[in-house]
């Protein structure tokens, strides 16, 4: 069936859209019915979206008032983010280790922490490390948030007088026999040599394919290396639970998921939220298995984004390597501060944005990873995006004319083939997460005294949002109205996108 978009005269079918077109029109219907819901909270009665500001004045009296006054404290505070991450390194130059996070069915507290004080909350953390960009360790996730996959995936080993853990346990290999199944394919990691290529380049690894019964059996035997030797081979960037996903609908595999929950503390991912949702299979929710001696080399995280890792069982060593400011993370070297820290079976770490950091595992090791993005980082993120598309044009400048300069499809699948993630994709991202989270807050302030410091954490990841997808809208050198238009496939569905964001920022 042919759709028409009767403002422009343009034609295209459905069935002629790529996929990645298709979940961005989905994205984009998406976001106009939750823009449709606030403006019936708004209490708005005019269809031109750029002319409903103006009607925001129908709002009652102390109802606007109390919003006003939420979002010009949440506006005040996300003006002094910069400060808040110089705090945050600060404090890293000034400690001698990084903090220890307690977590318990009340909140949290650090170690140190008086006895008596009040456990934090969820919003605190997110304020204390996420927008100070500081990383922890967390204890208490394995009993609150973990404890099924944990028992799932670990076996007690009464045998082993290895003391690297902080318990004896070793990997159930026979659950993943069993629900994963010995022939299906892993993608182990080759690390290379640690040389550089032609081009001053350090070597990227290799992936080959394996079959899960060759893995445990390739691992048990490097599990056996001398101290100080290196593994050469690392399961890691496994999709597991997307694997285990699409066999939900085969009995021998429907007892195996849910494996767990993201907890409350790593909620509001803007990127695996829309990915899972958006796209054929491309999140960045991970499970790696390492034997002893394994590594990720020096790197800081894809997008700029945070992580989180949480070690099932084994040990783990962690290099950070502390920038003396925010600029110097954009070196590739190791100038800084650096902190040795171990983590240990059940225990999870806080990867902040930009960080560079290396890792080691000290024994057989098996841990579920995650990139996320939330507003406390999305200008990093965008940051990246645009080094991003600089290093793309001066690419298509060296090949001449087989890229036209008018091609802003091939533009943006360049770009999502290079970082996962394209400028379309990036926009409607932000237009969904503010869109709900509006929403959220409209229908939240009737009960402001109960949910204070939820509220203003919301009205203020709202104004980090907004003023990165402003800047993203007025950014020259991305021409997202171009974008837009070439991934919607459609002049109209482009402006609609654009008129959407024009009603969010104002």
């Amino acid at each position: 069936m042919e759709t028409v978009d009767q403002n422009d005269g343009e034609s295209c079918c459905s069935s002629s859209l790529s996929t990645h077109s298709q979940h961005m029109r989905a994205a984009l219907n998406d976001c106009s019915e939750l823009l449709e819901r606030l403006r019936e909270l708004l209490h708005l009665k005019s269809t031109d979206i750029r002319a409903q500001a103006a009607e925001q004045l129908s709002l009652k009296i102390e109802h606007r008032g109390v919003i006003q006054q939420l979002f010009y404290s949440a506006w005040l505070s996300s003006d002094k983010i910069e400060q808040e991450r110089e705090l945050g390194l600060q404090r890293l130059h000034e400690t001698s280790e990084l903090d220890i996070v307690h977590v318990d069915k009340n909140g949290w507290h650090r170690d140190g922490d008086k006895a008596s004080s009040i456990p934090m909350t969820s919003s605190e953390f997110k304020r204390e490390y996420c927008f100070r960009n500081v990383p922890c360790i967390i204890r208490g996730l394995d009993e609150l948030h973990f404890k099924d996959v944990s028992l799932k995936w670990r076996k007690t080993d009464t045998t082993s007088t290895d003391s690297t853990t902080s318990n004896e346990c070793r990997i159930n290999t026979s659950w993943f026999e069993k629900f994963v199944g010995e022939d299906t394919m892993v993608p182990v990691r080759i690390d290379g040599k640690n040389e550089l290529d032609e081009d001053g380049r350090a070597e990227e690894c290799e992936t080959k394919m394996m079959s899960l019964k060759d893995w445990i059996s390739s691992c048990q035997q490097q599990n056996t290396i001398q101290e100080g030797e290196v593994s050469r081979e690392y399961l890691k960037d496994w999709h597991l639970v997307q694997f285990l996903q699409s066999k939900q609908s085969d009995d021998d595999f429907s007892c195996a998921l849910p494996l767990y929950k993201t907890c409350e503390y790593f909620e509001r991912d803007l990127l695996n939220n829309f990915l899972t949702k958006y796209s054929d299979g491309g999140d960045y929710m991970f499970v790696y298995w390492g034997p002893k001696g394994s590594t990720t080399r020096l790197h800081s995280d894809v997008l700029h984004s945070f992580s989180w890792s949480y070690n099932v069982t084994g040990s783990k060593k962690w290099t950070f390597y502390i920038p003396s400011s925010d600029r110097d993370n954009e070196s590739s070297d190791k100038a800084g501060r650096s902190f040795e820290v171990i983590q240990n079976t059940g225990e999870t770490i806080f990867v902040s944005s930009k960080i560079k950091h290396e890792v080691v595992n000290l024994v057989e090791t098996l841990s579920i990873n995650h990139n996320w993005i939330t507003s406390a980082n999305i200008d990093n993120t965008w940051q990246c995006i645009c080094s991003e598309i600089a290093a793309i044009e001066d690419e298509i400048e060296e090949w001449q004319e087989v890229i036209p300069k008018d091609d802003f499809e091939a533009r943006e699948n360049m770009l999502r083939g290079c970082i996962g993630l394209d400028v379309t994709t990036f926009i409607l991202m932000i237009l969904l997460e503010v869109s709900e989270l509006l929403v959220q807050v409209i229908t939240a302030t009737d009960a402001m005294a109960e949910n204070k410091n939820d509220i203003l954490h919301s009205a203020l990841s709202i104004c980090n949002l907004a003023k990165v997808l402003n800047k993203v809208l007025t950014c020259e050198e991305a021409k997202t109205a171009k974008r837009l238009q070439a991934i919607l496939g459609s002049k109209t569905k482009a402006n609609r996108a654009d008129g959407l964001a024009a009603f969010v920022l104002s």
